[in-house]
């Protein structure tokens, strides 16, 4: 018996894939395998385990199911989308992609070596010229604002295909939904119009070229992308994110030597209404900022010990930590603007804020600013991250040394690893020492820990999805079992799913299995739980 033909260019693609499938049984059929690999090839790659059976369950309830992934959005264009929902589908058990809307992070182009193979042919990424916007902008809906998106034009590559629009049905028919993700940062100068009218202003009253939580124009801004892509793509949901820190963690967890900010004519206003005398709290930065800088750069330390001297700029300027945190309600403030702007077209979207690594992992002053249940009012959920063979070199390279040089100078190196995984409530004794942070990532029982934080942070009142980070450049080379681990960790934790991160366009198939693999084990525990 012949395999049926599935090259005829008028055949639909879901059409075109059950054909496939289908082909793929009957030579099943026709070599003797047994039925239940015949049933293993229809269902995918990694249906069940070795021997085709179902996964045992898990010896706890998991909260939710749902199984994201992020990816850049050219790479589905690359890929062909039918593949790449398939590749997810059949490895990863995916159920929610997660491409960009808006990548004004300027993450797109990653190089040959750090991507991963997918089967296609991979596309050298040198010299493309691919957009940050990846939705069709409504211009009239920026009313209140003189912000606008980058204007997508013929130049750019994929500059005529509509992805939201094209890929929410081949999503739906295979069970998934589709989420917009964005990432706000300062490359946004070099690419919105007029960006430079709502820019934060330091110390010193001089510009800088990130933008300012407080303008009005921004905060319009966001708000009006938010009713743009609601009101023109059917989406499940977005996940909207600005990896950025507060003041007071940028001057002593610093990266790089700018003054602090800011202090606009906004964020004065907000200071007086709360209370906090702006010009005091100006004096302590600069004070402040002055301080970490001169013992960063080896002025001599004070008699009483760095800390010491950190600690009484606090004392004699309490208005440092009033301005932080007002600068903390002012992120608050953009995303309930957001929120309700994409509750008023679509109520049942699931809206919810990227956490990054700093503030998932490492900053107290987050922390202690405010819970997650605190931010429930305006949020559905929040999406952690929680990259355990990551965050090993980001401690070893940016966190402790950081911290040694600006207020912790008196404590060595492994004493700090040891504080902080003591504040954090992180296992010193499973975790990695010192010398083992350059070669091995923390373990799987960090994303428990972390996770079990956020579910209890949260006290119920929204969603914590955990960010499983893997083949992420820079850390430690993952592996299958660990990944796999981890991701069970998650649910175990109380997530009430999970989404597979860095970026797709990263991600080992081998990797891609891992999740699939423990996965299917939540869903067998929790068989008729929905994402």
């Amino acid at each position: 018996m012949g395999a049926p033909m599935t090259h005829d260019p008028h055949l639909t693609p879901d059409r075109r894939r059950f054909l496939e499938r289908l082909a793929g049984l009957v030579a099943a059929a026709e070599v003797g395998l047994r039925s239940t690999d015949g049933l293993r090839a229809w269902s995918g790659p990694a249906a069940g385990d070795a021997r085709g059976q179902s996964p045992a369950p898990l010896p706890f309830t998991p909260a939710g199911t749902f199984n994201g992934v992020q990816m850049g959005p050219h790479t589905m264009l690359d890929e062909g989308i039918e593949h790449t929902l398939d590749l997810l589908a059949d490895n990863a058990g995916t159920n929610a992609v997660l491409p960009y809307s808006h990548a004004y992070n300027n993450g797109l182009i990653k190089s040959l070596r750090s991507r991963a193979d997918h089967g296609v042919p991979l596309t050298d990424n040198r010299g493309r010229r691919l957009p940050l916007v990846w939705v069709r902008t409504h211009p009239e809906l920026y009313r209140d604002t003189s912000l606008r998106h980058q204007v997508v034009d013929s130049s750019f590559e994929h500059h005529d295909r509509d992805l939201f629009a094209e890929i929410i049905a081949p999503a739906r028919s295979r069970g998934m939904k589709v989420y917009a993700r964005i990432l706000e940062s300062s490359a946004m100068r070099n690419v919105v119009e007029n960006f430079d009218r709502v820019v934060t202003r330091d110390v010193d009253d001089q510009p800088t070229t990130v933008a300012c939580w407080n303008h009005p124009e921004y905060i319009a801004f966001w708000a009006a992308t938010m009713e743009d892509v609601f009101r023109h793509y059917d989406l499940d949901g977005i996940q909207w994110g600005a990896e950025r820190m507060g003041p007071l963690m940028n001057v002593i967890s610093p990266w790089n030597n700018n003054p602090p900010t800011c202090f606009c004519e906004h964020c004065r206003a907000r200071g007086k209404a709360a209370g906090v005398d702006s010009e005091r709290a100006r004096q302590g930065y600069r004070e402040l900022h002055t301080y970490v800088q001169g013992q960063m750069a080896g002025a001599p330390r004070p008699a009483d010990g760095m800390f010491v001297g950190f600690l009484r700029l606090l004392i004699r300027y309490p208005e440092i930590l009033g301005w932080e945190y007002q600068y903390r309600l002012s992120r608050e403030a953009i995303c309930d603007a957001m929120y309700r702007r994409v509750k008023a077209v679509k109520p049942d979207a699931d809206v919810g804020w990227h956490i990054d690594h700093q503030p998932s992992s490492w900053d107290l002053v987050y922390r202690a600013e405010m819970s997650y249940e605190e931010m429930a009012p305006h949020a559905d959920f929040v999406k952690i991250i929680a990259y355990h063979n990551a965050l090993a070199p980001r401690l070893r390279d940016w966190y402790l040394p950081r911290f040694q040089k600006s207020i912790l100078g008196e404590v060595s190196l492994q004493d700090s690893l040891n504080l902080y995984y003591d504040l954090f409530g992180y296992d010193r004794t499973t975790e990695p020492s010192l010398e083992e942070l350059g070669n091995r990532g923390m373990s799987p029982t960090y994303v428990f820990d972390e996770t079990r934080h956020a579910v209890a942070s949260a006290n119920g009142k929204l969603k914590v999805y955990t960010g499983i980070g893997f083949d992420v450049p820079g850390a430690p080379p993952d592996d299958p079992a660990t990944i796999e681990e981890a991701t069970v960790k998650a649910f175990e934790a109380g997530a009430h799913g999970i989404v597979a991160s860095r970026e797709y366009e990263e991600m080992k198939v081998e990797h891609l299995r891992a999740v699939g693999r423990a996965f299917r084990r939540v869903q067998a525990t929790a068989p008729s739980a929905r994402p």
